[in-house]
C-alpha cells in the first residue's frame, strides 16, 4: 500500500523579517520588556544602582591605569569623563551583541512551544537593556555638571548636536544585533563558534577606541579605523556628549554606517533562515 507523505513547510521567505507582526503582538512586547526588568532587578540588594557602581567602578580603574600610570591621552577632556564616555558606548553595544548571540538558543524553550515572530524576544531584551543605558547616561551627566562645577573654564560640555544622540544607539543596536545574529545563527549548528563570542569582544574592545582617541594612531594607521563600525559609534558618543572628538567625521561616518547596515541585514536574514529549523538541532 502506497503511502502519502505530507510535507509542512513555511512559505515566506528569507527575507521577510514579518515586521508587520510586530504591532499585532505589541503586548506581548510590553509583557517581555516589564519581565525582563523585572527579573533583572527582583531579589537584588542595590537593584539599578548596581549598574551606577560598575559604570564608575570601571572608569575609575580605566582612569587610574591608563590615564595615570599609561598616560594616555584624553583628546583634553578630564579622564575620567573620557573613560566613562567610552563605557557608556561600549556597554549598550556589548548588551545586544550578547542578546543576539543567545537570540536563538536561550529561547528554544519558547519557539518550540508556541508560534510568535521570531525576533519579538531578542529586540524587547534589547529595549529594557536601554534602561541601564538611560541610567549610565543620566550618571555621565551628573559627573559632567559637577566637573564643569568645580571648574567652570573647562571646555568639556555637551554639544549642541546632542539631540542626534537616538540615532547613535539605533545604530548600536543594530550593530550588536548584527553581529549576535550571525554568531547565533552559526553556532546552532557548529556548537564552538559560540565560545568565540567572548574571545570577539575583548579584540573588538581594544580594537576600538574606547580607552583612548583616535589622535594616539599614527596618522598612516587612523584610515583603517574606518572600517571597524565601533570607531565612530564611540567617538561621536564623545562628540554629542564631551563637545568634541578626532573620528566624528564623514570620513568615518560613511564607512560606519554602510557596515552597519550590511551587517545586520545579513545577520537578519542569517536569523531568519535557521530558526525554521533550529530546534532540530538544539
Amino acid at each position: 500500500m502506497k503511502k502519502n507523505t505530507t510535507i509542512i513547510k513555511s512559505n515566506r521567505s528569507w527575507f521577510d523579517l514579518e515586521l508587520t507582526e510586530f504591532w499585532k503582538f505589541r503586548d506581548l512586547i510590553y509583557l517581555l520588556v516589564r519581565q525582563d526588568l523585572v527579573t533583572s532587578y527582583k531579589q537584588t540588594l542595590l537593584g539599578p544602582f548596581w549598574i551606577i557602581i560598575q559604570g564608575l567602578a570601571g572608569s575609575a580603574v580605566f582612569t587610574i591605569i591608563f590615564g595615570n600610570i599609561a598616560n594616555l591621552s584624553t583628546d583634553g577632556h578630564p579622564a575620567f569623563l573620557f573613560y566613562l564616555c567610552g563605557n557608556l558606548a561600549w556597554q549598550y553595544f556589548g548588551s545586544t551583541f550578547g542578546i543576539g548571540s543567545n537570540a536563538l538558543q536561550s529561547n528554544v524553550g519558547l519557539f518550540s512551544k508556541v508560534y510568535i515572530p521570531r525576533f519579538i524576544p531578542p529586540v524587547s531584551q534589547s529595549l529594557s537593556a536601554l534602561l541601564n543605558f538611560v541610567i549610565q547616561l543620566i550618571v555621565l551627566s551628573v559627573a559632567i555638571y559637577i566637573y564643569r562645577a568645580q571648574l567652570p573654564s573647562m571646555a568639556t560640555a555637551p554639544s549642541e548636536w546632542v539631540w542626534l544622540l537616538p540615532l547613535l544607539v539605533l545604530q548600536s543596536a543594530l550593530l550588536g544585533l548584527g553581529i549576535g545574529f550571525i554568531i547565533s545563527a552559526t553556532s546552532v549548528k557548529y556548537r564552538d563558534v559560540n565560545r568565540l563570542a567572548g574571545m570577539f569582544t575583548q579584540f573588538v574592545m581594544y580594537a576600538s577606541p574606547i580607552i583612548y582617541p583616535v589622535s594616539e594612531i599614527p596618522l598612516k594607521y587612523q584610515s583603517y579605523l574606518a572600517y571597524n563600525p565601533l570607531t565612530f559609534i564611540v567617538e561621536s558618543y564623545r562628540f554629542l556628549l564631551l563637545g568634541h572628538s578626532t573620528a566624528c567625521n564623514l570620513e568615518f561616518a560613511i564607512p560606519s554606517i554602510l557596515i552597519t547596515l550590511a551587517i545586520f541585514c545579513l545577520g537578519c536574514i542569517a536569523y531568519n533562515f535557521t530558526q525554521r529549523t533550529y530546534v532540530d538541532y538544539v
